[in-house]
Order: structure tokens, then C-alpha cells, then sequence
């Protein structure tokens, strides 16, 4: 979880080791352009937030905040000295700022009470329980010939042709039904009538942030939006910032997360009065108290997947500088490998990893399941895996009798692909959970 991060020196107020939904927006916030270079306002955020949150008072008085804050005597006058009356208010605008621009998503908004100074946080509104997907996008204006600018219209182009392609295949294609007794079973275990499943898809302009800054950014950064810093450092050019800004502002997923969520839909393997669809970036670490989880994608696209990394055999080990993937088996069965590569400089059709793995959510009333893999086509291969009868049925055969009624378990998969489509794939090892 994110560490603590002291307001100033000697402060006692700090972010908490261990967040909970309005500690995660608040650490945001903190961390968000707006706020990044006024450390004063920071600090009154932190200050007030410890102080309802943590400590349990039912009133903080503007003398305190004055001493604590500001560093004002302790018998200043505060009716002459309107230091704290401006910097609280100072604070709500940028938050009403934050809110309606950079936070525009947020799920919850935070504002602080006048007169008490209270941070009190509200509900937006619950997103739609199906997802929108533009299939009539607007025209892609032509990018000015030798302009710096060059690199957003080229992104710009992409995405909208993607979500064009996204909205054909979603409506129009006809998706085989999901037949056979033992994958119907395992979707009626897994998500029952009646119980709560959110299917999360893939952050694809994140994945392609990480791919620009040449670094992988962690589920503690990811969820307190601290990658947002890279936008005033200085070694950044003016056309890669924009670029960076332009990705971090959009929400873009995969083809193959939109074919999945399409399969599933029609075959109605889950209930649709109790099934939502959410962007990664819009879930927050309280969602996985209860309920089931689908989670489609790489780690890199749903960060999420760090959640469960500690409880999987199979870790996924990524190269940024040769973008080469290699999978550490953690507990080698009789026969197994400690590790997994794919051989380089392969001229035919290239190979990747996937994922399969069901595991209990973290509070053991629910379930999730991870279809991770690495590009489309491992994506693609591990929802292959869970919505064919047959396919599914040569894992459960190598799991041990006995298994609990929704089998928890985690599958590797080597994935043959050719231009990001699946061409085939073989299961490499399954152990149980």
C-alpha cells in the first residue's frame, strides 16, 4: 500500500500506510496538479483529513489550524489574522477545480464544510451497468504537415478507429453460445444468482503510458494518480508531455475485453441486473470487500491484478527495455520449471503468456477471476479458456478430486498468435488453490 508521505518536516500528519477508499481520493488529490506545487494547501488537506478521520474529533477550531498549520503563537488573534479563513477557502476552490477537471471521474467527491472544516465525501452517481461504445465516431481532423503535434493526432486516429471497430464487433458479430455442463456450472459457482459481479476491462491508454516512460507504474501509484508528476518533470519534451497528458485524460480498452464482455453478455452466464461493467480506473479498493471480480487484462492494463499477485505461483516478470516477458514459477511441481521464456527472435508465428486464475476475493465472500495476458491475443487465449467447454474441462481434469465447488486454481497458457490474433494455445501447468 502506499507509504507514508510527511507534509513537512517534524509534521506528525502523513498519508496512512493503509488506505480505504476516501484516504486513496484524498492521496490523489494531493498528488494532483493542482495541489502538487502549493505545499500549504496540501498541508491543510492532510491536517484536516487526520484530524476527522484518524483521531475522531467532532470539531476543529480555526486556532488550531493556525498553530498546527501555519505555525501562527498559540494566543494569536484570529479575528484580526485571516490567514486560515483564505487558505480553506483556496483549498475549496481547487477542489471544486479538481473535481470538474483532472478528478472528472472520480467516483467520490470531496469537499471541505465551512464553518467546521469538516472533509466530507459524497457519492457520485453509479455508473451504467453496460458499457457505452461509440460506433459512429466523429471525423479525424488531418494532422498539419511537420507539426510537433503530430504524435496526438496519430494517437487520436488510432483510438477512434479502435472504438469504431469496437462498436461493430459488439453489436454486429455473432458470438457462439457458452455450452457444456461444467463451464455452466462453474459461472452459476462463481457468480450465483442474485450476487454482485463487476467485470473490470483493461486500461489501455495506461498500458501505453508505461510504454512511453519506459517504466512500470504500481497499483500504489496507480490508485493515488502519482504518475500524473511525470508531467512537470523537465527532462520531458514539450510534445511528450502533451502526449502523456492526452493518454492520462483518455479511456481507451482492448478488442479483445470488448468480445469477451460481449460472449458473456449474450450467453447469460451472468445476471444482468447484478453484473456492471467498470474501466480500471474507475474502481477503488473497497469494491473488493464483496462481490465477484472479473479482472480482463495484463497488470499493466489492470493494475488491480497486483492485489492477488502475492497469493499466484505464476508471476509475470516484464523487461522494459526489451518489452520480453519471462513467467517465475514460485512452487515447481514434479516435472516443472522454475521459469518460463519464450525463445527469441522467433520468425513464425510469436508466442505469449496468459493467465487464468480463480482465486477467493480478499474478504472470502466472493470470487474473482483473472484473465491476464500478455497483448490481445493472451487475453483473448484466456477468455477462450473460460467460455469453451472443452477447453475448460482439460484444466479441471488436472485438478485434484475434491475440489471446492467453484474451483479455485491458476492456469499458464503459451499462446501462438500471428499479428495480435490468437492462433492456438497449450496449457504449460495448472496448480489448484
Amino acid at each position: 500500500m502506499p507509504r507514508e508521505v510527511p507534509l513537512r518536516e517534524n509534521s506528525r500528519f502523513v498519508l496512512p500506510q493503509e488506505m480505504d477508499e476516501r484516504w486513496a481520493l484524498v492521496a490523489r488529490v494531493w498528488n494532483s496538479a493542482l495541489l502538487r506545487r502549493s505545499a500549504k494547501l496540501r498541508d491543510l488537506l492532510l491536517y484536516l483529513c487526520h484530524r476527522w478521520w484518524l483521531e475522531g474529533v467532532t470539531e476543529v477550531r480555526e486556532q488550531e489550524i493556525g498553530v498546527d498549520v501555519f505555525g501562527r503563537p498559540a494566543n494569536y488573534d484570529s479575528t484580526q489574522d485571516t490567514l486560515v479563513r483564505v487558505q480553506a477557502s483556496q483549498l475549496r476552490k481547487r477542489l471544486e477545480r479538481y473535481f470538474s477537471e483532472e478528478g472528472h471521474d472520480e467516483p467520490l467527491t470531496l469537499e471541505i464544510a465551512k464553518g467546521t472544516y469538516e472533509p466530507i465525501t459524497h457519492e457520485r452517481a453509479a455508473s451504467a451497468s453496460t458499457p457505452t461504445v461509440e460506433t459512429e465516431p466523429p471525423p479525424v481532423p488531418q494532422p498539419p504537415p511537420n507539426s510537433p503535434r503530430r504524435t496526438i493526432w496519430l494517437l487520436t486516429a488510432a483510438c477512434v478507429a479502435l472504438a469504431a471497430l469496437s462498436g461493430w464487433l459488439l453489436f454486429s458479430r455473432a458470438e457462439p453460445a457458452i455450452e457444456g455442463s461444467s463451464l455452466r456450472k462453474f459461472w452459476t459457482a462463481f457468480a450465483p444468482p442474485g450476487q454482485e459481479t463487476t467485470l473490470v476491462i483493461a486500461d489501455g491508454a495506461f498500458s501505453a503510458i508505461q510504454d512511453m516512460l519506459h517504466r512500470p507504474i504500481l497499483l500504489n501509484e496507480y490508485v493515488t494518480r502519482g504518475y500524473r508528476s511525470e508531467l512537470d518533470r523537465p527532462e520531458h519534451s514539450a510534445e511528450k508531455k502533451e502526449a502523456l497528458r492526452y493518454l492520462m485524460e483518455r479511456r481507451y480498452t482492448s478488442l479483445a475485453d470488448v468480445m469477451l464482455l460481449k460472449r458473456l453478455w449474450t450467453a447469460n452466464v451472468l445476471d444482468p441486473k447484478h453484473t456492471s461493467v467498470l474501466y480500471s480506473r474507475d474502481l477503488h479498493l473497497r469494491s473488493f470487500q464483496k462481490g465477484n471480480h472479473i479482472l480482463v487484462g495484463s497488470r499493466r492494463a489492470v493494475p488491480w491484478v497486483d492485489l492477488f499477485d502475492s497469493q499466484l505461483d505464476f508471476h509475470f516478470v516484464y523487461d522494459e527495455r526489451t518489452r520480453s516477458v519471462r513467467v517465475e514459477n514460485r512452487h515447481p511441481r514434479p516435472g516443472e520449471s522454475a521459469s518460463f521464456a519464450l525463445p527469441e527472435g522467433d520468425q513464425g508465428p510469436g508466442e505469449r503468456f496468459s493467465l487464468v486464475a480463480s482465486l477467493p476475493n480478499p474478504s472470502e465472500v466472493g470470487n474473482v477471476l483473472i484473465l491476464s495476458g500478455q497483448e490481445m491475443s493472451g487475453t483473448e487465449a484466456a477468455a477462450t479458456l473460460v467460455t469453451t467447454d472443452r477447453l475448460f474441462q482439460e484444466v479441471l481434469a488436472k485438478l485434484p478430486a475434491g475440489t471446492t465447488r467453484v474451483p479455485y486454481f491458476e492456469a499458464l497458457l503459451r499462446v501462438k498468435h500471428v499479428e495480435y490474433t490468437m492462433q492456438g494455445y497449450e496449457v504449460l501447468a495448472v496448480h489448484p488453490h
